[in-house]
Protein backbone atom coordinates (compact mmCIF):
# COMPACT_ATOMS: atom_id res chain seq x y z
CA UNK A 1 0.00 0.00 0.00
CA UNK A 2 1.58 3.35 -0.69
CA UNK A 3 1.60 5.46 2.79
CA UNK A 4 2.90 8.82 2.47
CA UNK A 5 5.52 9.26 4.40
CA UNK A 6 6.06 13.41 5.35
CA UNK A 7 5.37 15.49 8.40
CA UNK A 8 3.10 18.29 8.52
CA UNK A 9 4.20 21.36 9.96
CA UNK A 10 2.39 21.20 12.90
CA UNK A 11 3.28 18.11 14.88
CA UNK A 12 5.71 16.49 12.90
CA UNK A 13 3.71 13.10 12.76
CA UNK A 14 2.46 11.17 9.71
CA UNK A 15 -0.97 12.53 9.05
CA UNK A 16 -1.65 10.14 6.80
CA UNK A 17 -1.88 7.25 9.37
CA UNK A 18 -3.71 9.42 11.60
CA UNK A 19 -6.05 10.07 8.79
CA UNK A 20 -6.41 5.74 7.96
CA UNK A 21 -6.89 5.01 11.40
CA UNK A 22 -9.60 7.72 12.73
CA UNK A 23 -11.13 8.79 9.79
CA UNK A 24 -12.00 5.12 7.86
CA UNK A 25 -11.95 3.49 10.99
CA UNK A 26 -13.14 5.29 13.98
CA UNK A 27 -15.91 7.91 11.60
CA UNK A 28 -16.35 5.74 8.57
CA UNK A 29 -16.40 2.06 10.18
CA UNK A 30 -18.13 0.92 6.99
CA UNK A 31 -15.05 1.43 5.16
CA UNK A 32 -12.40 -0.05 7.53
CA UNK A 33 -11.41 -2.38 4.87
CA UNK A 34 -11.39 -0.40 1.84
CA UNK A 35 -8.50 -0.96 -0.27
CA UNK A 36 -7.16 2.19 -1.19
CA UNK A 37 -4.52 0.69 -3.29
CA UNK A 38 -5.86 1.98 -6.45
CA UNK A 39 -7.22 5.06 -5.18
CA UNK A 40 -7.61 7.97 -7.50
CA UNK A 41 -9.03 10.97 -5.04
CA UNK A 42 -6.15 13.19 -4.08
CA UNK A 43 -5.11 16.49 -4.07
CA UNK A 44 -2.09 18.78 -3.77
CA UNK A 45 -1.02 18.96 0.46
CA UNK A 46 -0.68 22.74 0.94
CA UNK A 47 1.41 21.86 3.88
CA UNK A 48 3.73 19.29 2.75
CA UNK A 49 7.51 19.77 3.83
CA UNK A 50 8.51 21.23 -0.08
CA UNK A 51 5.20 22.17 -1.21
CA UNK A 52 5.06 18.59 -3.51
CA UNK A 53 2.00 16.65 -4.51
CA UNK A 54 1.25 14.23 -2.33
CA UNK A 55 -1.91 12.06 -2.64
CA UNK A 56 -4.54 10.37 -0.09
CA UNK A 57 -7.79 9.08 -0.66
CA UNK A 58 -10.60 10.97 -0.13
CA UNK A 59 -14.04 10.02 0.75
CA UNK A 60 -16.78 11.23 -1.50
CA UNK A 61 -18.76 11.74 1.51
CA UNK A 62 -16.36 14.77 2.06
CA UNK A 63 -16.82 16.12 -1.94
CA UNK A 64 -20.58 15.93 -1.41
CA UNK A 65 -20.30 17.54 1.82
CA UNK A 66 -18.66 20.24 0.31
CA UNK A 67 -21.10 20.74 -2.39
CA UNK A 68 -23.75 20.95 0.07
CA UNK A 69 -21.74 23.31 2.42
CA UNK A 70 -21.13 25.65 -0.80
CA UNK A 71 -24.37 26.18 -1.30
CA UNK A 72 -25.42 26.84 2.29
CA UNK A 73 -23.06 29.17 2.56
CA UNK A 74 -24.27 31.40 -0.08
CA UNK A 75 -27.44 31.17 0.85
CA UNK A 76 -26.79 32.03 4.22
CA UNK A 77 -24.59 35.06 2.59
CA UNK A 78 -27.70 35.75 0.39
CA UNK A 79 -30.09 36.05 3.77
CA UNK A 80 -27.89 38.45 5.22
CA UNK A 81 -27.80 40.96 2.36
CA UNK A 82 -31.66 40.60 2.58
CA UNK A 83 -31.82 40.79 5.71
CA UNK A 84 -29.85 44.17 6.03
CA UNK A 85 -32.07 46.05 3.71
CA UNK A 86 -34.66 45.39 6.62
CA UNK A 87 -32.55 46.61 9.17
CA UNK A 88 -33.64 49.51 11.44
CA UNK A 89 -30.07 51.35 11.88
CA UNK A 90 -26.78 51.83 10.11
CA UNK A 91 -24.91 50.60 12.21
CA UNK A 92 -27.49 47.07 12.19
CA UNK A 93 -27.31 46.92 8.58
CA UNK A 94 -23.17 47.50 8.35
CA UNK A 95 -22.81 44.00 11.27
CA UNK A 96 -25.44 42.32 8.72
CA UNK A 97 -23.59 42.99 5.53
CA UNK A 98 -20.43 41.94 7.35
CA UNK A 99 -21.90 38.60 8.16
CA UNK A 100 -22.54 38.27 5.00
CA UNK A 101 -19.17 38.60 3.72
CA UNK A 102 -18.18 36.37 5.81
CA UNK A 103 -20.48 33.35 4.46
CA UNK A 104 -19.23 34.58 0.99
CA UNK A 105 -16.09 34.26 2.09
CA UNK A 106 -16.72 30.58 3.47
CA UNK A 107 -17.70 29.53 0.37
CA UNK A 108 -15.00 30.49 -1.77
CA UNK A 109 -12.89 29.02 0.88
CA UNK A 110 -14.70 25.08 0.76
CA UNK A 111 -14.82 25.83 -3.22
CA UNK A 112 -10.62 26.30 -3.28
CA UNK A 113 -10.66 23.03 -0.87
CA UNK A 114 -12.95 21.56 -3.79
CA UNK A 115 -10.83 22.17 -6.43
CA UNK A 116 -7.06 21.31 -4.36
CA UNK A 117 -9.24 17.83 -3.68
CA UNK A 118 -10.90 16.76 -6.80
CA UNK A 119 -8.68 18.84 -8.97
CA UNK A 120 -11.75 20.55 -10.71
CA UNK A 121 -13.36 23.67 -9.90
CA UNK A 122 -17.28 23.30 -8.58
CA UNK A 123 -19.53 25.58 -10.27
CA UNK A 124 -22.46 26.36 -7.38
CA UNK A 125 -26.05 25.99 -8.58
CA UNK A 126 -27.74 29.53 -8.62
CA UNK A 127 -28.76 30.41 -6.04
CA UNK A 128 -32.41 31.64 -5.13
CA UNK A 129 -33.62 34.14 -2.56
CA UNK A 130 -33.89 32.59 0.74
CA UNK A 131 -37.53 33.78 2.23
CA UNK A 132 -36.67 36.14 4.85
CA UNK A 133 -39.62 37.28 7.79
CA UNK A 134 -40.70 40.22 7.58
CA UNK A 135 -40.50 40.59 11.43
CA UNK A 136 -36.56 41.75 12.37
CA UNK A 137 -36.75 39.71 15.43
CA UNK A 138 -38.08 37.16 13.93
CA UNK A 139 -35.32 36.63 11.32
CA UNK A 140 -32.49 37.28 13.21
CA UNK A 141 -33.85 34.24 16.00
CA UNK A 142 -33.77 32.03 12.52
CA UNK A 143 -29.96 33.07 11.99
CA UNK A 144 -28.89 32.35 15.44
CA UNK A 145 -30.29 28.47 15.07
CA UNK A 146 -28.48 28.11 12.16
CA UNK A 147 -25.33 29.49 12.92
CA UNK A 148 -25.43 26.98 16.11
CA UNK A 149 -26.00 24.23 14.07
CA UNK A 150 -23.33 24.85 11.63
CA UNK A 151 -20.96 25.70 14.47
CA UNK A 152 -21.96 21.81 15.57
CA UNK A 153 -21.71 20.55 11.96
CA UNK A 154 -18.26 22.14 11.31
CA UNK A 155 -16.57 21.20 14.50
CA UNK A 156 -17.91 17.58 13.50
CA UNK A 157 -15.87 18.07 10.21
CA UNK A 158 -12.97 19.73 11.82
CA UNK A 159 -12.91 15.97 14.10
CA UNK A 160 -13.25 13.81 10.92
CA UNK A 161 -10.78 15.98 8.73
CA UNK A 162 -8.06 14.72 7.29
CA UNK A 163 -5.57 16.47 6.97
CA UNK A 164 -4.14 20.20 9.17
CA UNK A 165 -5.39 22.57 5.67
CA UNK A 166 -9.11 21.26 6.41
CA UNK A 167 -8.89 20.63 10.23
CA UNK A 168 -7.55 24.57 10.03
CA UNK A 169 -10.61 25.38 7.32
CA UNK A 170 -13.08 24.03 9.06
CA UNK A 171 -11.86 24.87 12.78
CA UNK A 172 -12.14 28.78 11.49
CA UNK A 173 -15.31 28.19 9.96
CA UNK A 174 -16.25 26.98 13.34
CA UNK A 175 -15.28 29.76 15.37
CA UNK A 176 -16.72 32.77 12.75
CA UNK A 177 -19.89 30.99 12.49
CA UNK A 178 -19.98 31.38 16.35
CA UNK A 179 -19.09 34.80 16.59
CA UNK A 180 -22.30 35.68 14.83
CA UNK A 181 -24.20 33.63 16.67
CA UNK A 182 -22.71 35.51 19.72
CA UNK A 183 -23.33 38.54 18.29
CA UNK A 184 -26.95 38.21 16.64
CA UNK A 185 -28.28 38.91 20.44
CA UNK A 186 -26.33 42.26 20.31
CA UNK A 187 -28.19 43.56 17.63
CA UNK A 188 -32.03 41.81 19.00
CA UNK A 189 -31.04 44.05 22.21
CA UNK A 190 -30.63 47.37 20.14
CA UNK A 191 -33.53 46.37 18.40
CA UNK A 192 -35.61 45.67 21.59
CA UNK A 193 -34.13 49.07 22.87
CA UNK A 194 -35.47 51.24 19.55
CA UNK A 195 -39.03 50.32 19.76
CA UNK A 196 -38.87 50.72 23.30
CA UNK A 197 -38.30 54.40 22.79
Amino acid sequence: MYRYNGTNYHDDYNYYDDYYNNYFNGYYPEYSNYNMDNEHYGCWDPYGPEMGHHWYPVLPDLIRNLEEYIKDELTDSRYYELLAQKAPTQRAKDLLMEFSRDEKMHAQNFMSAYCMLTGRRYQPPKIEDPKVPDDFMEALQQRILAETNDYKKYGEEYLRAPNAYLRDLFFMTRTSEAQHAMRIPYLMHEHHRGTMN
